[in-house]
């Protein structure tokens, strides 16, 4: 699987963007690169500042930071 920023953001590592809920700003991302918000449920978690988060309606209000992870299975 390639990673996020070669297959969706041509090669961008660093995005800045606004966005009140991690949803919003996945639909943000979609609105940049089609496709991506159809995968990102599958394939991606975040942390905000620094914070794994999987709760996607978490408020974005004060962050610094939002790192887009690929997600992980195992045991």
């Amino acid at each position: 699987m390639p990673p996020f920023d070669s297959e969706f953001f041509g090669g961008s590592d660093r995005l800045e963007m606004a966005a009140d809920t991690l949803f919003g700003l996945v639909g943000k991302l979609d609105e940049l690169a089609p496709g991506f918000a159809d995968l990102a449920h599958v394939r991606a978690a975040f942390a905000i500042d620094g914070v794994y988060t999987p709760d996607w309606s978490s408020s974005l209000k004060g962050a610094s930071e939002v790192v887009l992870l690929p997600r992980v299975a195992g045991g």
